[in-house]
């Protein structure tokens, strides 16, 4: 499943739009856009352009793995 993400600088929200569906998401707040780029090994310096990239987070099936992977991410940084 191939995404294109580009980050709006004047809105600040990052954009995800879903070739195969043709939907898209906004993502608004700080700290879910920095989960959504640590998850895709990217930065906001990155995303000035729009990048395609492979949804490793499942944003637009139904199942609820946003969550998921946010809770991995802070369990992985209590182990270190």
């Amino acid at each position: 499943m191939e995404i294109k993400v580009w980050f709006d600088v004047y809105e600040c929200k990052l954009m995800v739009y879903h070739h195969e569906s043709e939907r898209h998401k906004e993502i608004v707040k700080p700290a879910k856009i920095a989960t959504f780029l640590q998850a895709h090994g990217l930065t906001l310096a990155d995303c000035q352009y729009p990048v395609e990239t492979m949804d490793h987070m499942c944003l637009f099936t139904k199942k609820g793995t946003f969550r998921l992977l946010k809770r991995l991410i802070k369990t992985e940084m209590r182990r270190d």
